[in-house]
């Protein structure tokens, strides 16, 4: 990137992230709360929001702590109370990580005969499909292997951020993932989004995939055949400089899909809003 490229790339980060502050100023929603945080400009009333956010999280959960016994809903459960400043031993946290936990290496997870090596999470027996699954990016997966491959990239990506990162099986699903060869794009940054969650000693192992992803994107930082706000999504994770340069590569695109609002899509949705966010603020700091 030129000097006057780097430059007006700035401008266009700043004036993205003023659109961002005022769209998410009086948003009643996790996304408001984290954005808010992540701004450094969070309200009064957030903390008392977070501490509601958190205990509806917890009275929807079961008592074996799912949320309505899906894989794919309690690993987002879980990672929204982790984003709302959830501690690790909260008591919501600790059900729903063990929910997860519980659902490894059983029946109607991906790979079912175990030849990518086991720890992979089960969202539950074939017989009731997952597909199409969708998520915050915006991303549908229809085919049920892939789905039920994300789901348990989802989960393990859940647990990690929980504190398992030591548990065999966890371990186990890590290895496998990295010995995987993926040739989807899709299905590559979900892989990338659940390594980024590993411990340090992983890091230096998931560059060649980050440099897979950095061969495929194009001069204006999109990438064919996946949209950005998924790549963005699930780049941001990513504990790496290479990964952070993918994301700053894509921030002049990202500032032109944004609306006057502040927003990132014509329904106003929080979550792609959010996306928006995290990337442009991991632009800013990687410039």
């Amino acid at each position: 990137m030129s000097t006057g490229d780097a430059a007006a790339t700035a401008v266009a980060v700043e004036r993205a992230l003023e659109r961002a502050a005022r769209f998410f100023a009086q948003r009643e929603t996790i996304e408001g709360v984290v954005a808010r945080r992540l701004l450094g400009q969070a309200a009064p009333r957030d903390p008392d929001l977070a501490d509601h956010l958190i205990r509806e999280r917890r009275r929807r959960s079961r008592l074996d702590g799912s949320i309505g016994g899906s894989l794919v809903l309690t690993a987002r459960a879980l990672w929204e109370l982790l984003e709302l400043g959830a501690e690790r031993d909260h008591a919501a946290v600790v059900r729903l990580a063990g929910f997860l936990l519980q659902q490894q290496d059983r029946p109607g997870r991906w790979s079912d005969d175990g030849s990518a090596g086991v720890g992979f999470f089960s969202p539950g027996l074939r017989t009731s499909p997952i597909a199409p699954l969708r998520l915050p990016s915006g991303t549908v997966f229809t085919h049920e292997e892939d789905a039920r491959f994300v789901a348990s990239c989802l989960a393990l990506r859940a647990v990690l951020r929980a504190g398992h990162e030591n548990r065999s099986h966890v371990i186990k699903h890590l290895e496998g993932l990295l010995r995987l060869r993926i040739l989807e794009p899709h299905l590559g940054f979900v892989v990338l989004a659940a390594l980024g969650m590993a411990p340090p000693p992983y890091w230096t192992r998931i560059e060649p995939l980050v440099a897979e992803a950095a061969r495929h994107q194009r001069e204006d930082g999109t990438w064919p055949d996946v949209t950005v706000f998924h790549a963005v999504d699930l780049l941001v994770s990513v504990p790496t400089r290479a990964a952070r340069t993918l994301v700053l590569r894509t921030a002049p695109y990202l500032a032109s899909q944004q609306t006057p609002s502040g927003a990132f899509d014509p329904t106003e949705n929080d979550a792609m809003a959010l996306i928006g966010l995290r990337a442009l603020l991991t632009a800013r700091a990687t410039r």
